[in-house]
């Protein structure tokens, strides 16, 4: 994970809850479910979780706008952060899935991940 160190120690989940945003873009409000796992004082692995009912755009379609509102609102900077999409089971084709998202340079790319590695990386379960 570029830019995030971990310990011997696990991360701590210090936010979990519904966050809701407005999109400009579809002028309407989205929401998903957020976690902030703690890996330092100013480093984390946060995970935005699309659900059900969110009446607006998806977390993936609002992935510039989310990373840096959520950074924002609790202090993190996006390069100290490790961003995971996450869609629940029977949302996609190919069941839940984990995507670790990089923004740079106004780009946005990702790479699959699963439960398993980010559950060893933070020590914890997710």
């Amino acid at each position: 994970m570029r830019g995030v160190s971990f310990s011997e120690s696990a991360a701590i989940l210090d936010v979990d809850m519904l966050f809701t945003w407005y999109s400009e873009i579809a002028k309407g409000n989205c929401h998903c479910h957020l976690r902030i796992y703690k890996v330092t004082f100013d480093r984390a692995v946060i995970i935005v979780s699309e659900l059900p009912n969110n009446p607006g755009r998806s977390i993936t379609d609002e992935a510039s706008t989310l990373i840096n509102l959520v950074c924002y609102k609790f202090g993190f900077a996006s390069y100290k952060v490790m961003w995971i999409e996450h869609y629940p089971p029977g949302y996609l084709k190919d069941g839940e899935t984990y995507d670790e998202v990089v923004m740079a340079a106004g780009y946005i790319s990702s790479k699959r991940t699963n439960r398993q590695s980010l559950e060893k990386l933070l020590g914890v379960s997710v």
